[in-house]
């Protein structure tokens, strides 16, 4: 029996070289340039990412210090101001007390004297009332 060479083994084979060559051409190394490209792309972005991360955590941070700086600032000013404001109160209270005790003193000196002027008047009002009665009575018995 005589065997012969059967080509459609030989055609199909061809055939399936030729398709795994174009489709190595035409489909798997566009696709896996694609696919390193967008790698590339995602690596950069991530590094700047990265990057742009550490910058705003710095600014952040920055942003805090400054922030507690001039808080911590604001609150010395607001304590000089009370410091201030309570030293005015206590010296114009200690003026209103001085004034407050010399209008006593005062008042107090022109009641002694006016007590006086009229223990005075009332002596010699009751001197003369005293005379004038007891020359009536003396009237009244002669």
């Amino acid at each position: 029996m005589t065997i012969f060479p059967d080509f459609t083994a030989l055609l199909i084979s061809g055939i399936v070289v030729f398709l795994a060559l174009a489709l190595k051409n035409w489909f798997f190394e566009p696709l896996a340039r694609t696919m390193e490209e967008r790698e590339n792309r995602y690596g950069h972005s991530r590094t700047e990412l990265l990057e742009k991360q550490g910058r705003l955590a710095a600014a952040r941070t920055r942003l805090e210090t400054a922030l507690a700086e001039t808080r911590q600032a604001g609150y010395t000013e607001m304590d000089r101001i009370r410091r201030e404001a309570s030293a005015t109160a206590d010296e114009r209270l200690s003026e209103a007390r001085d004034r407050a005790r010399r209008i006593l003193a005062d008042g107090l000196a022109v009641m002694e004297k006016e007590t006086a002027a009229a223990e005075a008047e009332l002596e010699t009002a009751a001197g003369e009332l005293a005379g004038d009665l007891t020359e009536r009575l003396l009237r009244r018995a002669s």
